[in-house]
């Protein structure tokens, strides 16, 4: 079974990505008495007309994630436009306090995966409250800022992004950092077919469409929803893929 903490508008496309994958059993929680089972009714028809036999359920109580074998968190508040992800630190950092003690009790033996902003520090937060190993807490970074980056440069070199492999590291925020020499077209370097001033405006780009994103229509959904499905299924199907992801350091 796949649990997601937080039923709002990220929690809620996770969710639908996941369901329409027929991946396991799913799980929906959120403390707003009504949104998690109403959510969870929706998709659960939706997928029915897809001929998708899993279950999907909502609640608002924890007890009903004990036996996940996945926990995602998407509990928090999201960004305000002229906001940064740090600027959530403060008012995120209780709520994932609560919510990690809370699957440390009921799901002790998950794999725990965090989609909640500032992604990084939330990660550390919910690695040394929940006690769990660090491989068994991961923060869903790389695989969005790695395909927004694999867009920018297909954009600018004119080929699929299918054609793109990125490679993204640092943290999940405005000190991302692109690396030009192990992103590739084909197999070639970005580096060998991109100037440095053409990279660093794609860079720029990387670092700001989510603020851009937030700007227009106020939250980033479908972007995260696919990154954390594509970490999700790597997982559950144990596809031995290499994806980049915010992890505790020993």
């Amino acid at each position: 079974m796949i649990s997601i903490i937080g039923s709002g508008k990220i929690g809620a496309n996770v969710a639908v990505h996941l369901a329409l994958r027929g991946l396991d059993d799913l799980t929906l929680v959120d403390v707003v008495q009504g949104l998690p089972q109403g959510e969870a009714m929706d998709i659960q028809h939706m997928i029915s007309a897809y001929g998708i036999d899993i279950e999907v359920r909502g609640s608002n109580d924890y007890k009903d994630i004990e036996g996940s074998d996945l926990v995602l968190v998407a509990a928090g508040f999201g960004r305000k436009p002229g906001q940064t992800r740090l600027d959530l630190m403060n008012s995120n950092a209780g709520i994932i306090r609560d919510v990690s003690l809370q699957i440390k009790k009921y799901a002790p033996e998950c794999t725990l995966v965090m989609i909640t902003n500032p992604l990084d520090v939330m990660t550390y937060v919910a690695h040394k409250l929940t006690g769990f190993e660090r491989h068994r807490v991961l923060g869903m970074s790389g695989t969005l800022d790695g395909a927004r980056l694999r867009y920018f440069v297909a954009k600018e070199l004119g080929v699929a992004t299918s054609s793109v492999t990125p490679m993204i590291i640092g943290e999940h925020g405005e000190n991302m950092l692109p690396l030009a020499e192990y992103t590739t077209v084909g197999g070639i370097p970005v580096s060998h077919l991109l100037t440095w001033d053409k990279f660093a405006q794609v860079i720029s780009s990387v670092r700001g469409v989510a603020a851009e994103v937030i700007a227009r229509k106020g939250a980033t959904i479908h972007g995260p929803a696919a990154a954390v499905t594509t970490l999700v299924e790597a997982i559950v199907k144990d596809k031995h893929a290499l994806i980049n992801a915010s992890v505790p350091l020993d």
